[in-house]
């Protein structure tokens, strides 16, 4: 037997479906075993942050990890940091933060209600893009939480020409809104497509016209698996 052989097939990635299909991962960071289309890039807001008088930071993306330790020079790990989900959380462990607290889903809202809920008395500093879809400072202040924000990167689409379009058939894994929307600024929608969308609010960013999947969980690993496995016929 030819282990060698065996070892080189079990490391190939698998980047079909169940029907044959190609899988796309059109987040910015990629997954073995699909293929990465990369639908957003990120722009920080250079700026000076005060830590001083804050009880701790409120970060909602990996993304948003890296920007406030690149645009703080790494000061923000001073405070612990409240995370949206277990991405989050290891970006920010990786890098040297101390994660308080955790949201029981990974929602905006929910994390907004239980921040208000077991830190009463905190007051946070809420680190963030320019646009974004949940309202976790509205949230907050409504519950009668300090809270004060700080933009500190930008999203726009990566253009892409007809040429790096998606084939027939294939499945699409949307992370967020916005890629939703740079996803169809660049290649519009075609029957067949399958789509699956990671969170409710990615879903609602789609138009009525387009049906998707909702992943099981906010979990990329866990969508890609999930988008492998889909049944042979589209729902759209």
């Amino acid at each position: 037997m030819d282990n060698g052989k065996l070892r080189k097939e079990k490391e190939q990635p698998r980047t079909q479906g169940a029907a044959g299909s190609d899988v796309y991962l059109l987040s910015p960071t990629s997954r073995p075993g699909v293929k990465h289309l990369p639908m957003i890039r990120f722009t920080l807001i250079p700026q000076t942050l005060d830590f001083r008088g804050f009880d701790g930071v409120i970060l909602t993306s990996r993304q948003g990890v890296i920007a406030l330790d690149e645009v703080s020079g790494g000061a923000w790990k001073a405070l612990p940091a409240a995370a949206i989900g277990k991405q989050t959380a290891s970006e920010i462990e990786a890098r040297g933060g101390r994660v308080i607290y955790m949201a029981t889903k990974a929602y905006g809202d929910v994390l907004a209600k239980e921040l208000a809920e077991r830190f009463p008395e905190m007051r946070w500093l809420y680190a963030r893009p320019k646009v974004v879809v949940s309202k976790i400072a509205a949230d907050l202040r409504k519950a009668g939480i300090e809270v004060e924000e700080a933009v500190i990167y930008e999203t726009s689409c990566v253009p892409y020409d007809a040429s790096r379009k998606p084939g027939p058939g294939s499945v699409l894994i949307f992370t967020a809104p916005s890629i939703v929307r740079c996803f169809f600024e660049n290649f519009g929608w075609e029957e067949g497509w399958q789509a699956v969308a990671i969170g409710t609010k990615t879903a609602q960013a789609f138009p009525e016209t387009v049906n998707c999947h909702v992943a099981p969980s906010t979990s990329i690993d866990e969508a890609v698996e999930f988008a492998r496995n889909l049944a042979p016929n589209p729902l759209n």
